[in-house]
């Protein structure tokens, strides 16, 4: 498949489903919606064409796209990585079966991590049918398979350092 209908397939299945039934920026004043240089949203490869023009996208040195907000933007034309915060359709190894588990993302600092807040069940289900749709691509399956290697060696860290 194209890397534009990838990203698009993508968008489709998260625009009508959110974390909450309400706005969810509530709980944190929009923390997620905030960003500056050093703080941003991974972009996929592609995904450039598809986000709001008022999203400003830096280039990090290791080639890696981002894109810092303003505070709003047009939420059909947000990030991949906004659309799924603050979870990640983690890749996930065991005895040589690869599968996508949700989780709530390590990287994420945000209210609903606490586990406080009961998810859609919509949402979660998206979450998931999104990381299936990054692997049918071989330029966002490289790049969704870093990203799951980053977030596989931080759980990894962080077990380690909770014992």
């Amino acid at each position: 498949m194209k890397k534009s209908f990838v990203i698009d397939s993508c968008y489709t299945i998260l625009n009508n489903v959110t974390p909450l039934n309400f706005d969810c920026g509530q709980l944190c004043n929009g923390k997620c919606c905030k960003g500056d240089e050093g703080l941003g949203m991974l972009l996929f490869p592609g995904e450039e064409e598809f986000i709001d023009e008022s999203i400003n996208v830096t280039v990090n040195k290791d080639g890696t796209s981002v894109a810092v907000c303003n505070g709003s933007c047009n939420r059909q034309k947000r990030p991949l990585s906004c659309r799924i915060y603050p979870l990640f359709p983690l890749i996930k190894n065991e005895n040589g079966k690869e599968y996508i588990e949700v989780i709530y993302d390590p990287r994420a600092k945000c209210p609903l991590c606490l586990g406080e807040h009961k998810l859609s069940r919509r949402f979660l289900k998206a979450v998931k049918r999104v990381g299936k749709y990054l692997l049918c691509n071989e330029e966002t399956e490289k790049a969704y398979r870093e990203i799951s290697d980053e977030i596989n060696d931080i759980l990894k860290l962080q077990e380690l350092f909770s014992q």
